[in-house]
C-alpha cells in the first residue's frame, strides 16, 4: 500500500518546513545574542576615558556620554564629592566602575538597563514592598511612597524607574512591579519610566499609587495609527479608523482573527454564514461598494497586502463548495502574535492604496521585540470544547410524529414496493421491503410476513426509534491550541519569535484539523541610520472534511440540490429520525440512496476529503535616515502557498456503489451512473467502475511579490509648523494556478493500483464533462503614491493623498488602464485653542473632514477577449473534433470600479479621558461599477461585463469607551459602538431572474440594496389544499404558473423584502476588575436584513423526508384553508390531474418556498463572549518565577438572546447548505498564560 508512503512523504514535507524555521530561528537567535554580549549588559561595554580630578558626580556624568548608560543613585550621598583621577583604554565599564566605585565603599548592579549605585551595606536592591526603607540611601525625611507599575494589561513592570522630580533619588521596581520611595522635601511629583513604554509623571497625593504605563507613542494625543505605510500621530490624522489592540481582539478559543473582530469596530459588519475552519466571514465595511465585484476589505499584515489563495464571491462563500475551506487569507495567523489591527475606512484613511481600497482596509501590526529588554517568554494553551447540538432547538419531528406523516403518505400513494425497493431513494420502508422479501432456510419462512399486521409490527421499532443524530456523528470533543512565544533585544537588535500548534479532532465525526504555524521576526539596528527587519511567517495545515460535490442549481424547477451530500450538520437536519445507524445486532444498518445502500458511518470512512495548505511568506523592512527629518522606506516581501484537497472516494462508498447499482432491470434502465454504449442504445447499461474508487485531486498554487519605496519627511519648524511627506512606488505581482483532475478505478486496498475502464472516460466526455482542468491568473500592477501634510500650531492639519495605478486586468488604453486617485482631508485640533485651556471636563475635541476617490479592479477579467478551447458534443466520438469558442469578448474600455466618499467625524475625550466618543456620518458615490450588459448578441455574446452601474451609501457611525469606576480595587469599563447605513442602486443594466431574487443570497435591482431578497407573494390555500400566488399578469395558473427563469419585469410582481446583509450592527463590552479577577461579557447585534428559511416543502415525499412541525398544522380536509397556510400533502391524483393540464405541482411548492410565508427577519441579539480569569497571588508568581500566570474560563456564543420566532431555530447568520459548512456553535474554553 502506497498510503503510508503518502504520510511518510507530508511528514518529510512538514519536518522540512519546520526544520528551515528553526535554522532560521537559530540564526535570528544567535545575532540577537551577539548583539546582546555587546548591548544587552552594559557593563560590558568597552570604553576609553580620562578623567583628572573631577568630581564623582562630573565623573559619572562623563561616563555616561562615553559609555550611553544612565546611572540612578542618591543625589545626596556623601561621595559624590570624592575627587576622582582615572585613565582608561578600551576598557569594560564594569572595570572601570570597580576601580572608581569599590574603594569608595559604593556597590554597583545593572538592573533594566541602568546602572543603580548603592552602599555596599544594601544587601537587597528589591526589597519586598512591607520594607519601610527604599532602595537607595534618604537623607531627607518625606513622605513614603508605596505603588506598583503595570502595563495596560495590568502585567507588572520589573525595573521600571522611578524618579523623584528634580532630584536624582529614583528606585526601581522589584518583581512585581512593587516600589517604594522616600520622597525628599524639595520634590511633590514622581516621575516613572521603563524602556519601551511612555515616561508618566504623577503627583504624591496618593501613597499607594497604581501606575499604568503604555507603549511609546500610546497616550492618547500621540496615539499612532498605522496604515501600513506608514506610523502616524492620530493628532495629525484625518481618516476614519477604529483601532484594535491585540488584548480587546482575543477571543479565546476561536482561531481565525477575521472572526475576532465581529462588534468590536464601528461600520464593520461581521456574518459567520459558515464556521468551518478555514472559511472566511463575510466581512463588510460601510456596506462594501462593488455590486457583483469582491465586497471584502482588504487585509495588510505589517504592511503588506495579504492575498486570497482562492477568491471566492459572496454566493461561493455560502455555498459550502470545499473551495472555501481556503477562502480566509489569515487563518495560518496566529492570533498570539497580534499587536494591533486598525481598521481604516473613510478614503482619507485608505486612499494611499489607492485602487484597492474601495472596501476598506484591515491592517494587521505583528509583535516584535523590545531593545535593551531581557528575553520574555510566553506560553500559552486554550483548552476549547464545543457543545452537542440538541433536536429541542429544532423544529423537528420526532419519529413517532414522522411515522404518523408517513403512513398518511403511504396512503395517497405513494412508498409503494417498487418505488421503495427500486426506486433511488428509500428509508424505512425500503428496509421494511428488503425484510419481506429476505428468505430464511433454517425457518423456511420470510424476515417478515406481507400482511399488515406483520409490516406494521416492524415498522414498530422504528417508529420509536427517534434516533438522535447529533449524538450519533457529533461529539463533545477538545480542541487545543499551543502557543510559545520569546521576545527581547539587546542594544542593537530585537527578536519576537513564536511557535503555535492547533489541533482539533473533530466537533463531527467527518472533520479534523492541524496546524502549525511560526512567525519570526528580527530586528537589526546597524547604525543610528539603518535597521533591518527581517520576517519570516509560515504554516502548514493538515483537514479532513467529508467528501463534497459542489451544488448546483436549477433555475427551472428553481431548486439548489449536491449530489452525495454527507455533510453531518445538514445530514441531522435531513434525516428521518426514524432511521437507525445500527440493527437490532448492533450491525450497521443500510437505507437506500441513488439506488444504492447507504449508511453514514460507513460512508463517512469511506467518502472523505484531505485538505493541505502550505504557506510561507518572507518580508524585509529597511530603514534608512538620510537626515534627522528625511528616511528612505524599503519593503520587500514574497509569499507562496501551495494548497491541495483530495476527495477520496473508496470502493466501500455509496458513490461507488452508485455506479454499479444494476440489481435489477428497472433499476439498470434508470441508473444515470451506468455506461450506455452509443453505437448500440438497446443494449443494457453496464458498469463501468467495476474495481476501485474515485480520487478527485483540486491544486491551488499562489505567488506573489511586493517590492515598495519611500521617502518619508517630517520635520517641525520653530514647533509651530509640522510638515509631512511620504512619496514612492510600489511594484505587485500575482500568480495564482489552479489544476483539478479525477482518476477512477483507484484501488485503495491494492496500494493505490489504477484499475480503469476507457469507457467510463468516454462516458464523461460524451455527456460533456471533463476529467482534468486547469487555469492561470497573472495580475501585474504598479503604483506611484506620495501625501503631504501640514499641521499648524498643533491645531489645524491639511492633507493630501494621491496614487496613480496601473494594472493589466484593465483594458488596454491608458484611460482605463491607469487610474488617478486622491483625497483631500483636514483636521481641528479644538482642544488646542485658548479659549479650550480652561474646559477642564473636554480634554480632547478634534472635528476630520475629508473628501476623495477610492477604487478596486472590479470582478472583471475581459480587457481582452477570452477564448476556451472544447471538443464537439457529437454522439460517436470519431465524429468530434477540437475547437474554440469565444468565452468572453474583448472590452478595451473595460477600467476600475470607482468611488466618491465624503466623510465628517468629530473626536471627544472627557473627564482627563474616562469618557472618549468617536463619531463620523460618511456619504458614498460609487461609479463605473462592473454590470453585466446585454448587448444585441452580435460576436457570440449576448451578456457582456462592463462598467455600467452606481450604487449610493450613506451612513452613521458612533463608537463610545468609558472607565466608570477606576479604584484601586476595582475597575469597570465600558466599550459600545453602533452603525447603520442606507445603500440603494441608482444605476444597473443587468436584468436578474426570478430565481436570482427570490433564492438565499438574494439578486441586485434599482433602487435598493446589493444582494436584496424578494418573494413571490403567497395568496393563501386553496380549497385543494394548494398554494396560490400572485402571478405576472396575463398568468392565468396562480398555483403552478411560476417562471424562475422569467427576467421580464419581475419586480412587478414579486415583492421586495430586504437586503440579506444587514445594515445596522452593534457592539457592547463591559469589563470588571476586581483585584486579581476579570471579568469580561460581550454582546453583539445585528439587524435590518431578511433570511430566507430552509426550502421544506415538496409536491411528492418519501421515507427519507424530516418533517417539521409546520406539517402538524398542515392542510388535511376542505375548509382548513381558513385556519392555515401550510400546503396539502399531496396525493397521486392530484398531481397527476395536474400533470394531465401541464402543471406541475414542485413548481407550486417551490414556489410557495420562496415565497413572503417562508421569509424572517435576520435581526438578533447574542451573547457572543463571556470570560472569568484570574492572576495567580504575586508571592506563588515569586516562587514559580513566572511574572505572568492568568488562568481563564470563556464561554463564545452561549446564549442567543434574541432572533425571529419564525427561524424556528434556524441560525440567523448560518446558511446551511451542505457540502463542508458547519455552524459555529457554543463552545467553552479554559486558557493558562503564563510568562518568564
Amino acid at each position: 500500500m502506497k498510503k503510508p508512503v503518502v504520510k511518510q512523504r507530508l511528514l518529510h514535507r512538514i519536518m522540512k518546513i519546520t526544520l528551515f524555521q528553526f535554522v532560521l530561528a537559530l540564526v535570528f537567535s544567535s545575532v540577537t545574542m551577539a548583539n546582546s554580549v555587546n548591548g544587552q549588559k552594559k557593563l560590558d561595554t568597552k570604553v576609553t576615558i580620562d578623567l583628572t580630578n573631577l568630581t564623582l558626580d562630573n565623573a559619572l556624568s562623563k561616563l555616561e556620554k562615553s559609555a550611553h548608560v544612565k546611572f540612578s543613585y542618591n543625589s545626596r550621598i556623601s561621595q559624590l564629592n570624592q575627587k576622582i583621577t582615572i585613565k582608561a583604554t578600551d576598557e569594560t565599564l564594569a572595570s572601570i566602575l570597580s576601580r572608581i566605585l569599590v574603594p569608595l565603599n559604593i556597590s554597583f548592579d545593572e538592573i533594566s538597563n541602568q546602572i543603580v549605585l548603592q552602599k555596599m551595606s544594601a544587601k537587597n536592591a528589591f526589597p519586598d514592598v512591607s520594607n519601610q526603607n527604599s532602595v537607595f540611601e534618604s537623607l531627607v525625611p518625606g513622605p513614603i511612597i508605596k505603588g506598583k507599575v503595570t502595563d495596560s494589561s495590568g502585567s507588572p513592570l520589573p525595573g521600571a524607574t522611578v524618579l523623584a522630580k528634580g532630584t536624582k533619588i529614583a528606585v526601581l521596581t522589584d518583581f512585581d512591579g512593587n516600589f517604594v520611595i522616600e520622597m525628599p522635601a524639595n520634590s511633590d511629583r514622581l516621575v516613572i519610566s521603563y524602556v519601551g513604554m511612555e515616561s508618566k509623571e504623577i503627583g504624591i497625593e496618593n501613597t499607594s499609587p497604581t501606575i499604568v504605563l503604555t507603549e511609546e507613542g500610546q497616550n492618547l494625543k500621540e496615539v499612532v495609527v498605522t496604515t501600513g505605510y506608514e506610523k502616524t500621530s492620530k493628532r495629525t490624522f484625518t481618516g476614519a479608523v477604529s483601532k484594535i489592540s491585540g488584548t480587546e481582539l482575543k477571543v479565546d478559543g476561536v482561531v481565525d482573527i477575521s472572526r475576532m473582530i465581529e462588534g468590536k469596530a464601528a461600520g464593520v459588519t461581521v456574518q459567520n454564514i459558515t464556521g468551518t475552519f478555514g472559511t472566511a466571514p463575510k466581512i463588510t465595511v460601510r456596506g462594501s461598494s462593488s455590486i457583483f465585484g469582491d465586497t471584502k476589505p482588504l487585509w495588510v499584515i505589517d504592511g503588506v497586502v495579504q492575498e486570497d489563495i482562492i477568491n471566492v464571491s459572496v454566493a461561493d462563500l455560502a455555498s459550502g463548495n470545499s473551495e472555501t475551506l481556503l477562502s480566509s487569507s489569515v487563518a495560518g495567523i496566529n492570533s498570539n502574535d497580534i499587536q494591533s489591527i486598525e481598521i481604516l475606512k473613510d478614503a482619507s484613511a485608505t486612499s494611499i492604496y489607492g485602487s484597492r481600497s474601495l472596501n476598506g482596509v484591515v491592517v494587521v501590526t505583528t509583535k516584535q521585540g523590545r531593545r535593551d529588554s531581557p528575553l520574555k517568554v510566553t506560553y500559552s494553551l486554550e483548552n476549547t470544547v464545543r457543545t452537542v447540538p440538541n433536536y429541542n432547538q429544532y423544529d423537528i419531528l420526532n419519529s413517532q410524529e414522522t411515522m404518523s406523516i408517513l403512513k398518511e403518505v403511504e396512503a395517497k400513494g405513494f412508498l409503494e414496493r417498487p418505488l421503495t425497493t427500486q426506486g433511488r431513494y428509500g428509508g424505512v420502508y425500503n428496509i421494511l421491503e428488503r425484510a419481506v422479501g429476505t428468505y430464511v432456510p433454517e425457518t423456511d419462512s420470510y424476515l417478515v410476513k406481507n400482511d399488515p399486521a406483520s409490516r406494521n409490527a416492524f415498522l414498530r421499532k422504528y417508529e420509536l426509534a427517534n434516533t438522535d443524530w447529533f449524538k450519533v456523528l457529533f461529539r463533545p470533543s477538545i480542541t487545543q491550541n499551543h502557543s510559545l512565544s520569546f521576545s527581547g533585544g539587546g542594544k542593537n537588535s530585537t527578536m519576537y519569535a513564536s511557535l503555535a500548534y492547533y489541533t482539533d479532532p473533530g466537533w463531527s465525526i467527518a472533520d479534523n484539523v492541524k496546524q502549525l504555524s511560526s512567525n519570526l521576526k528580527g530586528t537589526f539596528y546597524v547604525n543610528d541610520r539603518l535597521n533591518v527587519t527581517l520576517t519570516t511567517q509560515a504554516s502548514v495545515r493538515d483537514q479532513r472534511a467529508p467528501g463534497s460535490y459542489d451544488s448546483e442549481k436549477d433555475e427551472y424547477f428553481g431548486t439548489t440540490t449536491r449530489d452525495f451530500d454527507i455533510n453531518p450538520f445538514n445530514y441531522v437536519l435531513n434525516t428521518s429520525r426514524t432511521l437507525r445507524p445500527y440493527d437490532d445486532n448492533g450491525n450497521l444498518e443500510y437505507y437506500r440512496n441513488n439506488w444504492a445502500p447507504i449508511n453514514i458511518l460507513n460512508e463517512l470512512e469511506n467518502n472523505f476529503m484531505e485538505i493541505k495548505v502550505k504557506d510561507m511568506r518572507f518580508q524585509m523592512d529597511l530603514d534608512y535616515k538620510i537626515n534627522p527629518y528625511l528616511t528612505y522606506n524599503l519593503t520587500a516581501a514574497a509569499r507562496y502557498a501551495n494548497t491541495s484537497r483530495e476527495h477520496k472516494i473508496l470502493e466501500n462508498s455509496n458513490i461507488v456503489g452508485a455506479y454499479n447499482a444494476a440489481e435489477t432491470t428497472v433499476v439498470r434502465d434508470a441508473n444515470v451512473f451506468l455506461y450506455q454504449d452509443p453505437n448500440d442504445l438497446t443494449a443494457p447499461k453496464v458498469s463501468v467502475l467495476p474495481n476501485g474508487g474515485m480520487l478527485r485531486k483540486f491544486t491551488n498554487d499562489l505567488t506573489s511579490y511586493n517590492v515598495r519605496n519611500s521617502v518619508n519627511y517630517r520635520r517641525t519648524v520653530n514647533e509651530l509648523h509640522e510638515l509631512e511627506g511620504l512619496f514612492g512606488t510600489e511594484l505587485r505581482s500575482l500568480d495564482r494556478n489552479s489544476d483539478n483532475f479525477t482518476a477512477y478505478g483507484v484501488q485503495y486496498d491494492r496500494g493505490l493500483t489504477g484499475f480503469t475502464d476507457p469507457r467510463l472516460l468516454e462516458k464523461i466526455i460524451r455527456e460533456g464533462d471533463s476529467y482534468f482542468g486547469f487555469n492561470e491568473e497573472r495580475e501585474r500592477t504598479i503604483g506611484f503614491f506620495g501625501k503631504v501634510g501640514y499641521t499648524y500650531d498643533r491645531r489645524y492639519t491639511a492633507s493630501v493623498t494621491g496614487r496613480y495605478d496601473g494594472s493589466n486586468r484593465q483594458g488596454n488604453s491608458d484611460s482605463s488602464r491607469w487610474l488617478p486617485t486622491y483625497t483631500f482631508s483636514g483636521k481641528w485640533n479644538v482642544t488646542e485653542e485658548d479659549f479650550m485651556k480652561d474646559a477642564s471636563v473636554v480634554n480632547n475635541l478634534a472635528l476630520r473632514a475629508s473628501y476623495g476617490l477610492t477604487a478596486t479592479a472590479g470582478p472583471a477579467t475581459n480587457s481582452l477577449a477570452i477564448y476556451k478551447s472544447f471538443i464537439s458534443d457529437r454522439l460517436n466520438l470519431n465524429d468530434r473534433e477540437s475547437g474554440i469558442e469565444i468565452d468572453e469578448l474583448q472590452n478595451g474600455d473595460l477600467t476600475w470600479e470607482k468611488q466618491f466618499e465624503t466623510n465628517i467625524g468629530v473626536d471627544l475625550g472627557m473627564f482627563n479621558n474616562r469618557v472618549q466618543l468617536t463619531t463620523d456620518i460618511y456619504s458614498r458615490k460609487a461609479f463605473d461599477l462592473v454590470d453585466y450588459v446585454v448587448t444585441s448578441g452580435i460576436g457570440g455574446q449576448k451578456i457582456k461585463q462592463g462598467n455600467n452601474a452606481d450604487m449610493e451609501t450613506k451612513g452613521l457611525e458612533i463608537s463610545l469607551t468609558t472607565n466608570n469606576i477606576a479604584s484601586r480595587d476595582f475597575k469597570w469599563s465600558t466599550n459600545f459602538n453602533f452603525s447603520v447605513y442606507d445603500q440603494e442602486i441608482t444605476k444597473l443594466q443587468n436584468q436578474p431572474n426570478a430565481f436570482d431574487l427570490i433564492e438565499g443570497t438574494g439578486g441586485n435591482t434599482v433602487g435598493h440594496p446589493r444582494n436584496s431578497l424578494y418573494s413571490y407573494q403567497f395568496t393563501g390555500l386553496n380549497p385543494q389544499g394548494l398554494p396560490t400566488f400572485l402571478m405576472k399578469d396575463g398568468e392565468t395558473d396562480n398555483i403552478a404558473g411560476a417562471n424562475f427563469q422569467d427576467t421580464e419585469n419581475v419586480t412587478d410582481y414579486l415583492k421586495y423584502e430586504g437586503s440579506i446583509e444587514p445594515n445596522k450592527s452593534f457592539g457592547l463590552s463591559n469589563t470588571f476588575t476586581y483585584k486579581s479577577w476579570s471579568l469580561y461579557v460581550f454582546v453583539v447585534a445585528s439587524a435590518g436584513n431578511k433570511v430566507r428559511l430552509n426550502p421544506i416543502f415538496d409536491s411528492e415525499y418519501d421515507d427519507l423526508t424530516v418533517f417539521t412541525k409546520d406539517y402538524t398544522n398542515r392542510w388535511i380536509n376542505p375548509g382548513d384553508e381558513k385556519f392555515t397556510n401550510i400546503p396539502v400533502i399531496a396525493d397521486k391524483r392530484l398531481i397527476a390531474n395536474y400533470d394531465e393540464q401541464s402543471r406541475d405541482l414542485e413548481i407550486a411548492y417551490n414556489t410557495y418556498n420562496f415565497s413572503d410565508a417562508r421569509i424572517a427577519d435576520g435581526d438578533f441579539v447574542r451573547l457572543k463572549n463571556v470570560s472569568l480569569s484570574w492572576e495567580f497571588p504575586k508571592d506563588l508568581k515569586k516562587k514559580l518565577g513566572f511574572t505572568t500566570f492568568t488562568l481563564k474560563g470563556s464561554a463564545v456564543n452561549p446564549l442567543l438572546i434574541y432572533s425571529d420566532k419564525r427561524l424556528n431555530g434556524q441560525d440567523p447568520e448560518f446558511r446551511n447548505t451542505g457540502g463542508v459548512a458547519l455552524p459555529v456553535t457554543t463552545q467553552y474554553t479554559f486558557a493558562l498564560n503564563i510568562s518568564l
